[in-house]
């Protein structure tokens, strides 16, 4: 690499472009806003509670309310990853890549949604589990994560699907024992114990099962943009995670099995978007944190190998995809 290469580098990498990187993503939404490409997303898929999208009355409000969850995921990232070094970098360029990638998508960025919901939980969840690597005394914090999983559920029925992969994370973490499945297990079902226990919420009906055909998956909010967006991040998410595990099998136990839980998240969220392709909407911001972990390994990884081009062509592509989708 040239010098200038290698000032350019560092100029993105830095603290001051991550800021302007966000500041991008926030006037991407303010300006969907106004060009009213922001998409109304009501989410039907409740079990118990009102769903995230009715939460606030007001367009205006939900937007600002969901950029500062947003700003908020983008911190909680850039705070998981100093505490547990996950990247190796003091770099947060990959927190305002997540916030920029969003804003790709207006629907999702430009309303609160359970989209954020899933993001802020499944990190928290995250976060916690982090913190139980090889820790024998730790059936309350266990109890949490799936305690916080439960509640979800009740708000939208696909946390469900997370229970599995936590589960396994168990495992991960060096935990795996009956005592913290039991754990697991009481965590799970306290809060619909709360909810319908204290007659709080109604029982719902066992849900019918239908054929849904995939021709419905062109009916997702934001048309042909949102999902051509979906589709490129999940690309991008493949071959740079693909990449990114050559380097990260040679990390300690420990690095390896937090990166794994991630891959394991980033893996599942993945399939998850495709296979339950009706609630694609729900799953964008989560995949949008994983991606963005992927991207920050890429760019440490390659941090001399003109890695730069690569992380510049995924975000001009993302920019691109953002002005087809205000346009459109």
């Amino acid at each position: 690499m040239t010098k200038g290469e290698v000032n350019f580098t560092r100029i993105i990498r830095s603290r001051a472009v991550g800021v302007l990187i966000v500041l991008a993503g926030v006037f991407m939404t303010l300006q969907a806003n106004v060009l009213g490409a922001i998409t109304p997303l009501i989410d039907t898929k409740t079990i118990a509670f009102p769903s995230p999208s009715t939460w606030i009355s007001g367009g205006e409000l939900s937007m600002w309310v969901n950029l500062v969850l947003l700003t908020g995921i983008g911190g909680m990232m850039i705070a998981i990853n100093r505490t547990f070094n996950l990247l190796r970098t003091l770099s947060v360029f990959f927190a305002a890549f997540f916030v920029f990638i969003t804003a790709a998508t207006p629907t999702i960025a430009g309303q609160l949604t359970g989209s954020t919901l899933l993001a802020v939980v499944l990190l928290l969840c995250m976060w916690i589990m982090f913190t139980l690597y090889n820790v024998r005394q730790s059936d309350r914090r266990i109890f949490l994560v799936f305690f916080l999983l439960g509640l979800g559920a009740l708000v939208q029925y696909a946390f469900f699907f997370y229970i599995p992969i936590f589960i396994a994370a168990l495992g991960q973490m060096r935990i795996f024992r009956f005592k913290k499945i039991l754990a697991a297990v009481l965590g799970n079902i306290t809060p619909a114990w709360i909810a319908w226990g204290l007659d709080l919420v109604p029982v719902p009906e066992i849900p019918k099962i239908i054929f849904t055909p995939p021709s419905m998956l062109l009916q997702a909010p934001g048309g042909w943009p949102f999902l051509v967006t979906v589709a490129f991040t999940l690309i991008v998410g493949f071959f740079l995670g693909s990449v990114n595990l050559l380097k990260i099998i040679g990390f300690n136990a420990q690095a390896r099995a937090y990166n794994g839980l991630l891959s394991l998240v980033a893996i599942a969220t993945g399939i998850f978007a495709i296979v339950n392709f009706t609630n694609i909407a729900f799953y964008v911001t989560l995949l949008n944190v994983c991606v963005a972990f992927q991207v920050g390994h890429f760019f440490r990884f390659t941090v001399m190998r003109r890695g730069y081009i690569v992380i510049t062509a995924i975000m001009a592509t993302y920019l691109g995809l953002y002005f087809w989708a205000i346009f459109s």
